[in-house]
């Protein structure tokens, strides 16, 4: 086993565990007062990270240089006389 599939087991332990306990804690009747707790801490925890992801967009546009403008294309200078020339075709008398 990879430690990344060590790590996703143990997510996958963590998360669950966190999971039961959520809901005996929200539907357990001898638990009421656990019951407030389990609404209030993850509407708590998700408008923070709501928040600090805010901060971090503002933050991240205040700190970061504007972009350089950019630069027009220079016009090509037009063929000027020296190019080379088609050859001149021999005129035929008639």
């Amino acid at each position: 086993m990879s430690r990344d599939q060590a790590y996703g087991g143990i997510i996958l332990v963590v998360g669950l565990i966190v999971a039961v306990v959520y809901v005996v804690a929200f539907f357990a009747p001898y638990l009421a007062w656990l019951s407030w707790w389990a609404l209030v801490v993850p509407v708590f925890l998700g408008v923070l990270a709501v928040l600090v992801i805010c901060m971090w967009i503002g933050w991240t546009m205040l700190t970061t240089p504007p972009p350089a403008p950019l630069e027009t294309e220079m016009p090509t200078p037009a063929p000027t006389e020296t190019a080379a020339k088609p050859p001149e075709t021999e005129k035929t008398a008639s």
